[in-house]
């Protein structure tokens, strides 16, 4: 069984700046090989670009795991219920019937269509003692917090016989941003890239603990030496087609919004 080791331990506090961005570039490679299963993972290319990128913003494609995450439709449902005016957006209502009921200035550039947009947190949790799916996983270790925008075009026409309208959603696209930075007070637990010193180091870190805490004030140690810096994200725009999210919709136009 390996050694456990001292769980609160800061390995990394007494290695200068230099061998700690080594060590991340490890864990990059390490934590790839290990989740395998995650096409396009996130986690392992944002780490290299915190210690290789030198600050310029990291735009890439969304992948699948991303696309498909229950933390990312959850919000994506929120934004459809803003949009119909189903629920208030920070202590507000929004969306449709506001426009309707001449409280909010109504947009619509495009061939009659309604343009509006949004843009709110996703959170993926931190779970200690259950697991996430890989995908969830890997999104928790690179974005963990970051925000969700949208901008859908609709069509509001009325209903024969009753004074509800349908509101049809010709399209929802979104995308994601976030700052890609440390908290110099938080710490996480990684698996070890040392353990065993598969890497074949010189002067491995606590080479017999397959995990060990990462105290995130030695990558605030690595910036003020210039071997890392923060930057921004953002993934390229994707198209929303899950019908729970897009489909077809009735509103009221009339309803009280006092």
């Amino acid at each position: 069984m390996p050694n456990p080791g001292d769980l609160t331990k800061d390995y990394l506090e007494d290695l200068p700046p230099s061998d700690v961005a080594a060590f991340y570039l490890r864990l990059a490679t390490f934590v790839e090989q290990k989740n395998n299963k995650v096409k396009d993972a996130l986690a392992p290319r944002l780490l290299r670009h915190y210690i290789n990128g030198g600050g310029q913003r990291f735009i890439f494609d969304p992948p699948d795991h991303l696309k498909n995450s229950k933390y990312v439709i959850a919000v994506l449902k929120d934004q459809r219920a803003w949009y119909l005016t189903e629920k208030k957006f920070k202590g507000k209502w929004v969306g449709i019937i506001p426009r309707l009921q001449g409280k909010i200035p109504m947009y619509m550039p495009h061939r009659g269509r309604l343009v509006l947009d949004i843009r709110s947190l996703v959170e993926i949790e931190v779970k200690w003692f259950t697991s996430h799916t890989d995908g969830d996983n890997d999104l928790m270790t690179s974005l963990r917090g970051f925000q969700l925008s949208s901008m859908c075009f609709l069509r509001i026409s009325d209903i024969q016989g009753k004074s509800t309208k349908k509101i049809t959603f010709s399209s929802f696209d979104c995308n994601v941003t976030d700052r890609y930075d440390f908290d110099p007070d938080e710490y996480f637990p990684v698996p070890n890239p040392d353990f065993n010193n598969k890497f074949n180091v010189p002067n491995p870190v606590a080479p017999s603990l397959e995990k060990i805490l990462v105290y995130h004030s030695n990558a605030i140690r690595m910036e003020k030496a210039g071997k890392a810096a923060p930057f921004e994200v953002a993934s390229n725009g994707w198209t929303v087609m899950d019908l729970s999210i897009m489909g077809p919709a009735e509103i009221d136009p009339n309803k009280d919004l006092d």
